[in-house]
């Protein structure tokens, strides 16, 4: 199973950072773990951990993250350094940069799509380890 079909990370992953669905932040944000948002932020994020965009978070930002799923929107730049996966409910209005990238059939993506080989020593969780 994919790694965003549960809406979830890997195993031993966690969220440390989450902004549930009445937040609204504005600012940049910075973090080594996991980031949840299922609120509205506007800014930047960056972080060397997984980022969840709920179906309910409304991002207008510069998104760096090892992989990035999108259920809600995203208006802005997108750089996932693992692979991306938009859902049926995400919209990225925005050019991506990824290593993989996953679509599902009624996704909305308006930009520009680089994609580029992962390094080895950065494997992306999900499918592929769990197949290993």
């Amino acid at each position: 199973m994919a790694w965003g079909k549960k809406d979830s990370l890997g195993a031993d992953e966690k969220l440390d950072t989450i902004l549930s669905k009445d937040t609204s932040f504005q600012g940049e944000m910075e973090a080594v773990g996991g980031i949840r948002i299922d609120g509205c932020f506007k800014g930047s994020i960056k972080t060397t951990g997984d980022v969840i965009v709920g179906e309910s978070a409304h991002v207008e930002a510069q998104v760096s993250g090892r992989n990035v799923l999108i259920a809600g929107e995203i208006r802005g730049q997108v750089e996932a350094s693992g692979k991306l996966e938009l859902t049926l409910t995400g919209k990225l209005f925005g050019n991506l940069r990824a290593a993989k990238m996953y679509v599902e059939e009624g996704a909305v993506f308006q930009g520009e799509c680089k994609t580029f080989a992962a390094a080895p020593d950065s494997e992306v969780r999900g499918e592929d380890q769990e197949s290993a």
